[in-house]
């Protein structure tokens, strides 16, 4: 027998659009070890005093402190949606993780962006919002459906910052990459990974070629330091750096 699907929230719509807020989402791509997780937890493209929440399929953040503040998780729907709405209310910074009980589906995604896209509001302060595991939850290249491509297209102008994580980004709705303002981009696996990404920014092959991951640092120094580059909005705004995974410590590239 089937097993029946659960029936949709009826959730609020978010309130008090406010176009004067900036287009500010995310992408952090990079292949296994290429430290885009860490670049989350370290880089400050989540500030430290901000209110956020975590589609944390693979435990990543819950438990933990992020940037000093415990990011406190939960499997729980209902605990999920008691908690950020408590949260939100009360204004002040927050670190919450919700965590799929049936893993990083479409069906969990679209859960968790119905509960965070009724939690918008464009007066109140900024609720960024962390997805991890993007490419495991959808199942096109094209459009992004449902609210997980509303936060994207429409979240601006309700305070949401939404803030994707994925390897590659042939693997992902166009929606996502068209509508964020920002990359970060480490090390990737392929020569063919590298060309996507200089097509779609403008950037050099080799120089995104020439990244080294974490993993790769970690057995040549035993360090596992993280080269990277981010990109912003504007003809040659980018920058190539390198961070320590571990302490979050930024560098030059002349760690080596």
């Amino acid at each position: 027998m089937p097993k029946k699907q659960k029936a949709p929230l009826k959730l609020p719509n978010p309130v008090n659009s406010n176009p004067s807020h900036d287009a500010e989402h995310v992408i952090y791509v990079a292949g296994t070890g290429g430290g885009k997780t860490s670049a989350v937890k370290h880089l400050g493209l989540v500030p430290k005093s901000s209110q956020a929440v975590f589609f944390d399929p693979y435990r990543n953040y819950a438990g933990a402190k992020f940037q000093g503040q415990m990011c406190h998780g939960t499997g729980s729907r209902a605990a999920f949606v008691k908690s950020l709405l408590m949260a939100r209310r009360r204004g002040q910074p927050f670190k919450l993780s919700y965590i799929p009980e049936n893993g990083a589906t479409s069906e969990e995604l679209e859960f968790f962006s119905s509960v965070v896209w009724a939690m918008g509001n464009g007066n109140a302060a900024k609720l960024h919002t962390i997805i991890e595991e993007l490419a495991s939850c959808v199942e096109t290249s094209g459009k992004l459906k449902g609210k997980a491509g509303e936060l994207l297209r429409g979240g601006r102008q309700y305070g949401l910052v939404v803030h994707t994580v994925f390897q590659r980004g042939q693997e992902v709705p166009k929606t996502v990459t068209e509508q964020s303002s920002t990359w970060w981009i480490g090390a990737v696996n392929s020569m063919s990974d590298a060309k996507w990404l200089g097509d779609k920014k403008g950037l050099d092959i080799n120089d995104i070629a020439s990244l080294v991951s974490a993993k790769v640092n970690k057995v040549k120094i035993n360090k596992p330091i993280a080269e990277y580059m981010l990109v912003r909005d504007g003809i040659g705004n980018v920058e190539k750096r390198a961070f320590n995974c571990q302490t979050g410590a930024k560098l030059s590239l002349n760690y080596r």
